[in-house]
């Protein structure tokens, strides 16, 4: 994504000004005379379009205050619940709420009219006894990380959930819709595919040294670089998280606020009606590396078990179960993603389970024979059954 722009010193010095001022009014005016000291061209335009995203979700921030304190400001914040939240992004009348209905029995006002969906609707898809969070967002709107058509709070209901699905529709111009949501989400740093290396950089208000924490590595560049590069944005006193394969751009890009990943899949609907397969061959081109899945809501042969079994993979899900000495295992599971160890299993269950720990016995895929004995940093896969004992 690198952004490394080459600012005049009186760019960063401002910029600094704004990292230090809690003030959202403060705030607004220092960014604004940040972008008028930045040189306008190719090399900034990723850092002005990112800027002028914080401009307007700090301006929605502040207009919100006043809401609250007059009691008029609607809610878009959804509770997690289930194995994991993703939110259903994409432009308006796609199908997101016939998509809902039509996996989670939820009933969000469908229209063929546009902008039916106002505020998000959560829904349940249940699936192979876990259940997904699904959130319907209202649609995205080109410019809606600068505000347009409640653009920021749409864009941080998907800063905030698990995954994504981007919808669109094979009838009216899909690799244009496409392009339109993931050009926003870029902007607001919401990252859909997995980025090689990531950078947190966490200021500190007292002491004068740069610590690093190690988790990856730099490429073609040093940690002295990256202490003077952070220098030039007088920033004297920070911990660096490095993860992954990090590269100077990278670490300038984090000063401006970190990135998110979010793992993302690509619904295109009404491929029944679509006129020719050339929008869907096309969206594939376009949204490489990403899996476009190709369905119509309408027709399409068991759709809450094929979304269902889409998502459990593109959020690598674990289900633990766990079972208690000559019982039955639990039929709920305990849910991980990526990686779990008998450790998050017992801190899951209640720390006493962790603290007072002895050994666990182990059945199940990852078993070396049914009751095996392990201990708390043993890692385990999908299916696997453990019995704590403390």
């Amino acid at each position: 994504m690198g952004m490394v722009t080459n600012l005049p010193q009186e760019a960063k010095n401002k910029w600094n000004e704004v990292a230090q001022t809690r003030n959202p009014e403060e705030r607004l005016r220092l960014m604004q005379e940040f972008l008028s000291l930045v040189p306008k061209h190719k090399g900034t335009e990723k850092l002005c379009a990112h800027v002028r995203t914080q401009i307007s979700q700090l301006r929605e921030e502040i207009e919100r205050r006043k809401q609250m304190k007059r009691g008029t400001a609607p809610s878009y914040f959804i509770e997690k619940q289930g194995a994991a939240q993703i939110v259903i992004l994409g432009p308006t009348n796609v199908g997101r709420s016939s998509l809902m209905r039509a996996v989670t029995g939820s009933t969000p006002d469908v229209a063929p009219y546009p902008f039916t969906t106002r505020l998000p609707v959560p829904g349940m898809l249940p699936y192979r006894d876990i259940q997904f969070q699904l959130v319907e967002a209202p649609p995205i709107l080109r410019g809606a990380s600068e505000g347009r058509g409640d653009g920021n709070r749409i864009l941080s209901l998907a800063r905030n959930a698990d995954g994504l699905i981007i919808m669109v529709d094979l009838t009216q111009d899909p690799v244009e819709n496409y392009l339109t949501v993931a050009g926003e989400l870029e902007k607001a740093r919401i990252q859909t595919v997995k980025p090689e290396g990531y950078v947190e950089i966490r200021r500190r208000g007292h002491g004068s040294e740069i610590q690093f924490i190690w988790e990856g590595e730099l490429v073609e560049t040093t940690p002295e670089e990256v202490v003077a590069l952070l220098k030039e944005y007088r920033i004297t006193s920070a911990l660096v998280r490095i993860k992954g394969r990090v590269t100077i751009d990278l670490v300038e890009d984090a000063v401006f606020g970190s990135a998110v990943y979010r793992p993302t899949i690509i619904l295109a609907n009404k491929v029944d009606i679509a006129p020719s397969l050339d929008g869907l061959n096309h969206l594939r081109e376009a949204a490489r590396p990403l899996e476009v899945i190709a369905i119509s809501v309408q027709k399409t042969q068991n759709l809450p078990e094929l979304l269902g079994r889409k998502l459990f993979e593109m959020l690598r899900i674990i289900r633990i179960y766990t079972k208690e000495p000559g019982r039955e295992p639990s039929p709920t599971p305990i849910v991980g993603r990526g990686r779990m160890t008998v450790a998050e299993v017992a801190k899951a269950l209640h720390t006493d389970f962790y603290k007072r720990f002895k050994y666990a016995k182990l059945w199940g895929p990852s078993s070396k024979f049914p009751g095996e004995k392990v201990g708390l940093d043993r890692e385990l896969s999908d299916g696997d059954i453990v019995e704590l004992h403390i």
